[in-house]
């Protein structure tokens, strides 16, 4: 993963686990420059990852 798309999935899920958006409403892909990334999946895997750590 790189810097863009780590960003993009860290955004995403603060806003999802903020409830200021549904994890329906992340793109499933997202274009950036001539790449498209798989999105919605590793949001919610992040948002996995968040929900874990903080069990812990």
């Amino acid at each position: 993963m790189n810097v863009i798309q780590k960003k993009l999935v860290e955004s995403y899920a603060t806003l999802v686990m903020a409830e200021r958006m549904v994890i329906e409403e992340v793109p499933e892909t997202k274009a950036v420059g001539s790449n498209t990334y798989a999105i919605r999946s590793e949001v919610e895997i992040e948002i996995a990852n968040r929900t874990i750590n903080a069990m812990a």
